[in-house]
């Protein structure tokens, strides 16, 4: 199957996963012997492994020239002609075969680590996972291959790409794979990422380039009131953050509701001695601190941010697959909280056809849980469609907030 015309290459991770068409999941669903939605969330967090692993790859320049090499294979551009076929009959084998290979060169020594998150992270086998991954690898590097030749990239080039869709890939691999692989999560261009002692500080802290202070020093007298200037500028954005965070709380048919927003990457301290990074404001950073501090008290209604499903159905994006991970390791680390999910949605369509559709998405998610570990037990689910929206249904905008799952912890 070639790639539509209509597919951009600005989401090397979008264009990837476009060749994951219900007949190449159903292919290899049949040829693991996994069911077939278990295949595909193996696939999409397979191919975002891939991706982390090449981003690492080239960060050298030994490694970006091999990187190059690679994805100029001819071999790869006709795989990408007919993916279908590929993960199905003989032609799987070979491709697995191929792929092995380039498993090594990616991930070395990692390479069964690897295989063995993304088992765990969608409940298929490590067995299952390690021939997915043995076929996804030349799958992403032809797409790789093809991203170069379309924008004319050479090694550099094909580094930089990847490195600035760094931060993509990690939202959508399996959770633990930065850890194995030695590196941590990225932040934002100009953001930090705090320290374990530091994991629960609000508003990112500034750090002017270097030499920038005495490049102003040195300025004639006329312009040395620029730098108090700036000073205050500085002092007034962070303030702007802060209040916005405030902000980020509102009431909902009298319940405590509280509405996240994305900002720097924080590291999130948990029981038992490990920490994962969150964007700072998102629900997993909010349901840390909540259910740390033992001053605040059941229940606490939190509204998921990076949570988006594909259109009318309960198969997350790939890129809220992160957001589901850290839920289940922040959930692991405290055994003893019980929470409920709630699905709502907008008033488009039937309200009983949208009652069902949100129920459907909420254990969707605690099904996602549940493979990760979390007691079945410990999450309720509710479907309450379109009866109870945040707001007005007259815009686009009002809807798209009335769409959203909701997590509401009802005992610490």
């Amino acid at each position: 199957m070639a790639l539509p015309q209509s597919i951009r290459f600005d989401s090397l991770l979008s264009a990837a996963k476009s060749y994951l068409t219900p007949d190449v999941v159903r292919n290899a669903s049949v040829m693991t012997g996994e069911s077939e939605s278990a295949t595909r969330q193996a696939m999409h967090g397979g191919i975002a492994s891939v991706f982390t692993g090449l981003t690492n790859m080239a960060s050298t320049s030994e490694g970006a020239s091999t990187l190059g090499s690679l994805s100029r294979e001819p071999a790869l551009g006709r795989l990408l002609n007919n993916v279908s076929s590929s993960f199905s009959g003989i032609e799987s084998s070979s491709l697995m075969n191929s792929g092995q290979t380039l498993m090594g060169k990616i991930f070395g020594d990692h390479t069964t680590g690897v295989s063995d998150l993304v088992a765990r992270s969608s409940g298929i086998s490590s067995s299952s996972s390690g021939k997915l991954m043995a076929m996804l690898a030349p799958l992403t590097l032809g797409v790789l291959g093809k991203h170069a030749a379309a924008h004319g990239l050479n090694a550099t080039g094909l580094a930089n790409s990847l490195t600035q869709q760094k931060d993509e890939f990690a939202a959508a691999a399996p959770t633990g794979l930065f850890k194995l692989l030695g590196d941590r999560a990225p932040a934002p261009v100009g953001m930090r990422v705090a320290p374990d002692t530091d994991a629960f500080r609000d508003t990112p802290r500034y750090q002017a380039p270097v030499g920038a202070t005495r490049a102003l020093e040195k300025r004639p007298g006329g312009f040395r009131w620029l730098l108090p200037l700036l000073l205050i500028a500085i002092a007034v954005l962070g303030l702007v953050w802060v209040f916005r965070g405030i902000g980020g709380r509102a009431r909902v048919a009298g319940r405590n509701v509280v509405v996240t927003t994305q900002g720097a990457l924080s590291r999130i301290p948990l029981p038992g001695g490990t920490n994962i990074a969150v964007p700072t404001n998102s629900i997993n950073y909010r349901l840390a601190r909540f259910l740390s501090d033992t001053g605040q008290a059941a229940p606490q209604t939190f509204v998921f941010d990076q949570l988006n499903f594909e259109s009318d159905s309960t198969q997350l994006t790939a890129a809220s697959q992160g957001t589901v991970a850290n839920l289940a390791q922040i959930l692991n680390a405290y055994p003893n909280a019980q929470v409920q999910l709630s699905g709502h949605t907008d008033n488009t369509g039937a309200p009983d056809a949208n009652r069902t559709l949100s129920l459907d998405r909420a254990n969707a998610v605690k099904q996602m849980l549940v493979n990760r570990g979390v007691g079945a037990d410990r999450i309720a689910t509710n479907g309450l469609g379109q009866d109870r929206p945040i707001a007005s249904n007259d815009t686009e905008q009002g809807r798209a907030q009335n769409r959203r799952l909701e997590l509401t912890v009802t005992q610490k």
